[in-house]
Formats: structure tokens, C-alpha cells, sequence
């Protein structure tokens, strides 16, 4: 855990081995980003680590334009950048292998029940918030 703004490259340089695996997670963050902050955060994790797994939450650029968190409401934060699935992070950043999505709906099927049946409607499915699992 590092207490940096994620677009400051210093907080790469205090990782001590960058040729080991390290595992990023970014969660919670990137939907309040612009694309070009996304891609300088990609690519300053790739121009530092050799072997890197990225798990990243994306949000669908229609919920992100429509709906409204409640929980950030006071602070007037605002969504302003969506992807529909991580395969379109790929073309970012050079040397980015896009693994898998995960649809935040198989997450919510162990916490609430009904999203078991929620989870195989594709339009809820493809909606929902996902974790991009990407590797450099």
C-alpha cells in the first residue's frame, strides 16, 4: 500500500524488486479518472514492473453517464470514464495482455441471493461493474 497520487511515478520507484511478480490492484479509482490519467497510471506500472497482473474494476460507460452514487453524492465527485471490457485496455498501453473480466454480479451471488438469478440476465451481466484482469 503505497499513500501516493497513483499519476506520480515515484511510487513505482519504491517497490524494491521491479523484475519479481506484483500484483496491482486498483479498485474504486479509475471510473472518477480521464482516459489519459488511466493510460499514464498503465503505463507507468509497465515501464517499471517486468511481470505485472493488474486487477482493475471498470464501470460501463452507460451506467457511469447515468447513474448517480449516493455515497459520493456530498462530495460532488462525478464517474467520468468507462469501459465496456477490459480487452479495450489492451490498446492503451503497449505490452498490456487483457486475461479475463469478471462481472461483479458472480461477486454479489454470495452476498445476496437473488443475483443468482439476476446473474443470468446478459444485459445485467454486461452492465455491472467489472474486474479487468490484465498482465504485462
Amino acid at each position: 500500500m503505497i499513500a501516493k497520487s497513483a499519476m506520480d511515478e515515484s511510487w513505482a520507484a519504491e517497490i524494491e524488486d521491479p523484475t519479481g511478480e506484483v500484483l496491482v490492484v486498483i479498485e474504486g479509482l479509475v471510473m472518477y479518472l480521464t482516459e489519459a490519467d488511466v493510460k499514464k497510471i498503465l503505463s507507468i506500472i509497465c515501464s517499471r514492473f517486468e511481470h505485472a497482473e493488474i486487477i482493475m474494476e471498470i464501470m460501463n460507460p452507460f451506467i457511469m453517464r447515468h447513474m448517480k452514487e449516493k455515497s459520493i453524492e456530498a462530495s460532488k465527485a462525478r464517474f467520468t470514464w468507462g469501459q465496456k471490457s477490459g480487452k479495450e485496455l489492451e490498446s492503451m498501453v503497449s505490452g498490456l495482455t487483457w486475461v479475463k473480466d469478471v462481472s461483479l454480479v458472480e461477486g454479489m451471488k454470495e452476498l445476496y441471493p437473488v443475483y443468482k438469478l439476476l446473474g443470468w440476465i446478459q444485459p445485467v451481466k454486461n452492465l455491472s461493474n467489472k474486474l479487468v484482469i490484465l498482465r504485462k
